[in-house]
């Protein structure tokens, strides 16, 4: 009887683990219309409440406003491996998208979240000038104009400055734990490429005193930070960038690959598309429009190099929607010779890639990076549904389990 006991404690155990690391999120695609001030009419356009959903880590709600077209598209699912710190509600660098993200079970409805609204952050002044395809021409020690942000920005390759609201997408890339609390005031500069076509080559900062992003500031930092930094210490990495509207990529997609260095690795999938699209209404004198989702799948491969490790996450972030047998995205970094490889992309949007530290536990971690357990299968799998084991597959086997020790502690009895 001793082992019916360990049994059921085993068992006991494991719902339990199950339970406090997964939880069930709305998941849903709305869309409603945007109403003459320019708020959407969330009341129309609130969704999840029919009964479809999704088990992730932890739940988002995305809304895209579309002011040309009056339109606002609710999005809502699951996500898996977001790196520490974020929480609640953002601008995702422009007033016309905003990300929520959240824990608890069904966390991302309209009323917990407070409406969508946006976290207030703090303010400063950027300069503000584009260069391509005009007459000017952007000082390297002033300003040409003035923008107000939560974040500055300027692109080299483009030479591009301005103003970000709320979260930069630099911070998604890179995947940066505790951004707001850990990065406020400073400086995050990056490039990254996964062909000629898709360079990145850029920086965003906060610092208070404002007009962080002069060219002769942030080109200086960039050169002797970035593009030189840990020469003789870079990792080789597939490069890649390939877009189908045929169905998802299988690991022959590599063999269209090349190599590139950088000091990390990255890996991006996305597999739908949010279309916008006048609605089949004929009759009707007022153009509407709606919104689908509509399969699209984006492929991006490449290498990273930024001005501090220690403001990447070394993992994976894969979100979920409406009961789809694929990730909507993906997106991983890594930091060794050709780990971007396709297994890497299978493992993480099947579930079967599972990380040694939590979110909770990655400061001590060096340099502050999750960690990846190593593959058992090296050839990787199709990308395809989610595969972990439920706790009714647990409960089954040690329903087993406990069948045959029973069986043999009444053998034993006799």
């Amino acid at each position: 009887m001793s082992h019916l006991f360990a049994v059921l404690l085993v068992l006991f155990a494991l719902s339990s683990f199950s339970l406090a690391h997964l939880q069930l999120c709305h998941s849903c695609l709305a869309h409603c219309k945007i109403m003459p001030d320019g708020k959407p009419q969330l009341d129309t356009c609130e969704c999840g409440q029919g009964g479809d959903s999704c088990e992730g880590q932890q739940c988002f709600a995305k809304l895209e406003l579309f002011p040309e077209e009056s339109v606002a598209v609710l999005q809502k699912g699951c996500v898996d491996g977001l790196p520490p710190g974020i929480d609640g509600c953002n601008y995702s660098g422009q007033t016309e998208s905003i990300h929520c993200y959240c824990n608890g079970q069904f966390c991302n409805d309209r009323t917990k979240l407070n409406n969508f609204s946006p976290a207030p952050l703090p303010v400063l002044e950027c300069c503000e000038c584009s260069q391509p395809g005009g007459d000017e021409q952007c000082p390297m020690d002033s300003c040409l104009r003035n923008c107000r942000g939560n974040y500055c920005l300027v692109d080299f390759d483009g030479v591009d400055q301005g103003c970000g609201q709320g979260m930069p997408r630099l911070q998604n890339f890179l995947r940066i734990p505790n951004y707001l609390s850990s990065f406020q005031g400073g400086i995050a500069c990056a490039h990254y490429q996964a062909s000629e076509e898709t360079a990145v080559n850029g920086c965003v900062c906060t610092e208070p005193s404002g007009m962080c992003n002069q060219r002769n500031r942030t080109i200086r930092h960039q050169m002797q930070s970035v593009l030189t930094r840990r020469a003789d210490d870079l990792n080789y990495c597939y490069s890649l960038s390939s877009r189908t509207n045929r169905g998802p990529f299988d690991a022959e997609i590599y063999r269209k690959s090349t190599t590139c260095e950088g000091h990390f690795c990255f890996l991006s999938l996305s597999t739908r598309e949010l279309v916008v699209e006048p609605s089949a209404a004929i009759d009707s004198e007022i153009s509407q429009f709606v919104a689908n989702s509509k399969p699209r799948h984006e492929l991006l491969a490449g290498c990273l190099k930024v001005d501090d490790d220690s403001k990447v996450s070394v993992g994976c972030t894969a979100e979920y929607s409406l009961n789809l047998t694929e990730p909507i995205s993906v997106h991983c970094i890594c930091d060794s010779h050709l780990c971007n490889y396709y297994d890497l992309l299978a493992r993480a949007s099947n579930g079967t890639l599972k990380r040694e530290e939590s979110a909770e536990e990655s400061n001590s971690v060096p340099n502050g990076r999750i960690l990846i357990q190593d593959a058992v299968d090296e050839n990787g799998s199709s990308i395809g549904t989610r595969n972990w084991p439920t706790i009714w597959q647990t409960f089954t086997s040690l329903l087993i389990i406990l069948y045959k020790l029973s069986y043999f502690d009444f053998i034993h009895s006799l």
